[in-house]
């Protein structure tokens, strides 16, 4: 289909181009001809005229030479041949080189172009919107059902919070803040409640954050200070309201407590980029420094690496246990090194020392009882086998998951054990809003999505 376009498009410049010139050449020979045809005929005139006496020899000599002249001039045969050649020239030139040029462009775009291109982006374009369609057929499906089943059991806060969290991924916020009401009627303290019926207030209102949304965004900072999205949103309510140097310090306060891989960290940074030059702030100085990453902790140097390539598998086990012993006594010189104690835990149980390897993690904890990378490690070492077994959670383990959720609101391992821990004893309910907390993090179309969304629909109500 392509083709005909190229096809079609280089005939119509080839009649545009060629047709003042060949209208041209037309009305040049019908001239021609017609002049010469008259003095011919003048010609024979003063013929007759002088035959009967009605001009002189001269008179009629003079009159046959200015006539001659103007024929020449109209006849002009050698000069109309040439340029007879040269419009020849001139329209076979444009024929060809407006046939050479879509053959030729043709001919490149074959060599190095993608002709596929069109039937295979119109595929994917395709096969993107059948997706798109099933999740939304199936989310709208989910919808139904769950509206349905609250209307024969009104009183479930965490039914009401999935419906919430599902309207406002549809991108329906206005729908979404009754049901969010209700969930806050029925759970008062229900952080995420307020955060997100403050987020579709705000979207209800085309991104203004209202009075309304104002006081939930609070409530949820009387809650947890740090929230991101409380912060974040605050900042935003003042600028619309004019204040731009408070949202300027909201947001340089944030930026200045998030980890340089917040997923949000992006976004407030180039907030404060933009109100720097208002406020007369150079650029250089206008974004704090991020709190580090988590980063991993050092391996054996690239010499130790090499060194304990040369050894025997018991020479490099005996090695690997010096350095292990060496880093426990200095870890005895200093308790409060949770870093420590965490690399000692990972050697441990690199060793298959998994008893060892909790002490050593229980120390991490009591050292850094708010490091969250701390208590989840613990959290997992306590569940050991259980983690990917049909075996319940140890209780000390569920009990640490949830220590990991208290600091961590939304982490999503701990929303998934802390789920399935209720579960397994029988707490459907606290099941259910641990899962539909976690959905609402996945994405629709992914495989945990819909795996996570039958676990809630078979739960015993």
């Amino acid at each position: 289909m392509i083709w005909l376009g190229f096809v079609v498009l280089a005939f119509a410049t080839l009649g545009f181009l060629l047709w003042p010139l060949l209208r041209g050449q037309r009305q040049a020979a019908d001239r021609k001809a017609h002049d010469v045809t008259v003095y011919r005929a003048q010609l024979a005139e003063i013929d007759e005229e002088l035959a009967r006496g009605s001009l002189t020899e001269a008179e009629a000599g003079a009159a046959k030479l200015e006539i001659q002249r103007r024929l020449l001039r109209a006849d002009a045969a050698a000069e109309g041949k040439a340029t007879m050649a040269s419009r020849r020239s001139v329209i076979a030139g444009s024929i060809a080189v407006l046939l050479l040029v879509p053959v030729l462009g043709g001919g490149i775009y074959l060599s190095i172009g993608r002709p596929e291109a069109t039937q295979a982006d119109r595929a994917a374009m395709q096969q993107r919107a059948a997706q798109e369609a099933q999740i939304r057929a199936e989310t709208e499906r989910m919808i139904t059902q769950l509206r349905e089943r609250l209307a024969t059991d009104p009183n479930r806060a965490d039914g009401w919070l999935l419906l919430g969290r599902s309207l406002l991924a549809t991108d329906r916020a206005a729908e979404a803040v009754p049901a969010l009401d209700r969930v806050i009627a029925l759970q008062p303290d229900e952080i995420d409640a307020y955060a997100l019926r403050a987020e579709a207030q705000t979207l209800a209102a085309d991104g203004s954050v209202t009075a309304a949304a104002q006081r939930d965004f609070r409530a949820v900072l009387e809650r947890d200070p740090q929230h991101p999205g409380a912060r974040y949103y605050l900042g935003l309510a003042r600028l619309q309201e004019g204040d731009t140097r408070g949202a300027y310090d909201d947001w340089y306060g944030l930026a200045a407590d998030s980890p340089a891989d917040a997923p949000w960290l992006d976004v407030v940074q180039a907030r404060l980029r933009e109100l720097a030059p208002r406020l007369g702030i150079a650029l250089a100085q206008a974004v704090p420094e991020p709190k580090p990453a988590l980063q991993a902790a050092p391996g054996p140097s690239r010499e130790q690496m090499d060194a304990a390539q040369q050894m025997s598998a018991e020479d490099r086990n005996a090695m690997v246990r010096g350095m292990v012993d060496r880093l426990a006594e200095r870890l005895q010189e200093n308790p409060n090194d949770a870093d420590g104690w965490l690399r000692l835990a990972r050697a441990r149980e690199v060793l298959g020392e998994a008893e060892a390897a909790r002490d050593a993690l229980r120390r991490a904890v009591a050292a850094a009882p708010q490091r969250v990378d701390a208590r989840l490690a613990l959290a997992f070492n306590l569940a050991g086998a259980t983690v990917t077994s049909r075996d319940p959670l140890p209780a000390e383990a569920a009990a640490e998951f949830g220590k990991v959720l208290e600091q961590a609101p939304d982490h999503p391992q701990a929303l998934w054990f802390v789920g399935r821990s209720a579960f397994e004893s029988g707490e459907n309910a606290a099941a259910a809003a641990a899962w539909t907390r976690l959905l609402a993090q996945l994405p629709p179309e992914s495989a945990e999505a819909k795996e996570l969304a039958q676990r809630l629909a078979g739960l015993p109500r």
